[in-house]
C-alpha cells in the first residue's frame, strides 16, 4: 500500500486551477515532465465521479462514442475530453486513462491535481500501468543525438537493451545536409523500457514553429508494465525529486564509457561499475538531471475572460456610442480616449496579465495544445471563471476528503494485515 508523507500532502499543487504562468525554461538548462500516461483501474463510479477522481469537473465538451481503438480492445465506450481519453469496459467496470504528451499538458491546465497527486490517487484504486513516459529536456547541449549515435556505433554503450534504431528524415534534394527529424533510440517495441534521444529543436522547426533555444535535445524514457508501476511506486514511497528517480533509473540501465578506459580494459561490465570510466558528458547530464523537480506548464488565460466580460457587459454600450457618433472619426477619437484613460490607470498587475497572455499565445503557437481545443474546451470554462472561484473552497474540501478516504483505507489495510499475521501465528 502506497502512503504519502506529510510533506507530499502539504505540498499538493493545483495543476489547473492556479494562476501561475508557464515556467520560463530559458532560465533552466534542463527540465523534466510527464509525457505519457496509460493505466487502468476498476471502479463502480459513474463517469462524472471518475473524472472528478482525477481532478476534472468541467465536462461540457466531453465527446462519447461506442467502441474503442484497436489497441484497447475490450473497452466498449470511449470518452474524449480534448486529447484526454477515458475508456470504459461496462461489463467489468474497468476504466482506462490514456494521455499522450499533449493530453498531459491539457491535464496540467484543467485538473486540480498535479501528477504526483494523480499517481497517489490512482494508487488508491490499484491502477495498473501499461505505459509511462518521462521526458528530460536539455537546453545546454550537454550531448546531442549524434553523440549518442556515435558512442553506440563505437561500442561505448553498456546496457541490457539489445537493440538500437535510427529515425532520420530529410528532403531528397538536400541529401543529409538538412534533416527534418533526427532520432536515435535504444530498445525495441518488446522492451520493458525504451530510451529515445531526439532533436526537439529540429522537430519544432520542421513544423514551422519558432524556437528560442540554441539547442534542445530531448531524452524520452518510456516505461512499460511493471517498470512503469515500479517507477510510480518509487515516486510515491521515496523522498526526492522526479529527477533523482530518473537519475537512478538511467544510472542503473545505461552507461557510456570513455574510449581511453576501454583501451585499458576489455571487460566493459567491470568498467561500468566505476563512474570514473564514464564519459564526462554522460556524468554531467545525470548529475544535472538529479536535481530537477517535475516541470509543470501552466499558462494562464487572463485576457480571454476579460474579452468575455467586454462582450457581455460593454458591447451594447459601445454599440450605442457607435450609433450616436455617426462620424467615424468621432467614434475613433472616443475609443482612443477610453484606451488612453485605461493606460493611465494600468498597474503592474495588469501588465502581468498581458505578459501571461503573450506566454499563452506562444504556448499555443508552439503546438503544445491545439487552438481548436482552447476554443471548445478552455474558453467556455473561462466564461464561468467567477463560478469556479466560488467553488474553489469546495474543490479543496474534495481533495481533503479524497486524501482522508485514502488514509482510512490505508489504516483498514494495516488492520487486515495485522489480523492475518495474528491468525497465521495462531496456526
Amino acid at each position: 500500500m502506497v502512503v504519502m508523507n506529510e510533506a507530499e500532502v502539504e505540498n499538493e499543487v493545483s495543476a489547473g486551477c492556479g494562476t501561475t504562468p508557464a515556467e520560463n525554461t530559458t532560465q533552466n538548462s534542463q527540465s523534466i515532465l510527464v509525457d505519457w500516461v496509460t493505466c487502468s483501474f476498476v471502479s463502480a463510479s459513474n463517469l462524472h465521479q471518475v473524472f472528478n477522481l482525477i481532478g476534472i469537473d468541467q465536462l461540457e465538451n466531453l465527446e462519447t462514442r461506442q467502441g474503442s481503438r484497436y489497441e484497447f480492445s475490450g473497452y466498449d465506450v470511449t470518452h474524449k475530453l480534448g486529447r484526454i481519453f477515458l475508456l470504459h469496459n461496462t461489463k467489468d467496470n474497468r476504466w482506462l486513462l490514456d494521455m499522450s504528451g499533449q493530453a498531459c499538458r491539457e491535464f496540467e491546465l484543467i485538473s486540480c491535481f498535479d501528477f504526483v497527486t494523480l499517481f497517489a490517487i490512482l494508487a488508491n484504486v490499484n491502477a495498473s500501468y501499461t505505459r509511462l513516459d518521462i521526458a528530460v529536456d536539455d537546453f545546454e547541449n550537454i550531448y546531442n543525438t549524434n553523440m549518442i549515435r556515435k558512442a553506440v556505433y563505437n561500442k561505448q554503450c553498456v546496457t541490457r537493451l539489445e537493440d538500437w534504431g535510427n529515425a532520420e528524415r530529410g528532403k531528397v534534394k538536400h541529401g543529409r545536409d538538412f534533416l527534418t527529424m533526427d532520432n536515435f533510440y535504444l530498445g525495441s517495441s518488446n522492451s520493458r523500457y525504451f530510451i529515445n534521444f531526439y532533436d526537439k529543436k529540429l522537430e519544432r522547426q520542421h513544423k514551422g514553429l519558432d524556437v528560442e533555444f540554441d539547442t534542445w535535445t530531448r531524452t524520452e524514457v518510456r516505461l512499460k508494465d511493471e517498470y512503469a508501476e515500479m517507477f510510480v511506486l518509487h515516486i510515491l514511497e521515496s523522498p526526492g525529486t522526479i529527477g533523482e528517480h530518473i537519475f537512478s533509473l538511467l544510472n542503473d540501465k545505461l552507461v557510456f564509457l570513455k574510449e581511453s578506459a576501454m583501451a585499458k580494459d576489455k571487460n566493459k561490465s567491470r568498467l561500468a561499475k566505476d563512474f570514473k570510466n564514464h564519459t564526462r558528458w554522460w556524468r554531467k547530464f545525470l548529475n544535472t538531471t538529479k536535481k530537477l523537480p517535475l516541470t509543470v506548464y501552466k499558462p494562464t488565460m487572463p485576457l480571454v475572460h476579460s474579452k468575455s466580460w467586454l462582450l457581455h457587459q460593454v458591447s451594447v454600450t459601445l454599440a450605442m456610442f457607435n450609433v450616436y457618433l455617426k462620424d467615424s472619426d468621432k467614434y475613433d477619437d472616443f475609443i482612443k480616449e477610453l484606451v488612453a484613460t485605461g493606460l493611465d490607470k494600468m498597474e503592474s498587475k495588469h501588465l502581468k496579465r498581458v505578459e501571461d497572455q503573450f506566454a499563452l499565445d506562444q504556448y499555443i503557437n508552439d503546438g503544445n495544445v491545439s487552438t481548436e481545443w482552447f476554443k471548445t474546451e478552455i474558453v467556455p470554462a473561462l466564461a464561468k471563471q467567477e463560478q469556479i472561484k466560488r467553488n474553489a473552497k469546495e474543490k479543496r474540501r474534495h481533495k481533503s476528503n479524497v486524501l482522508d478516504a485514502y488514509w482510512e483505507q490505508v489504516e483498514e489495510q494495516q488492520k487486515k494485515s495485522a489480523t492475518s499475521n495474528n491468525d497465521a501465528t495462531d496456526l
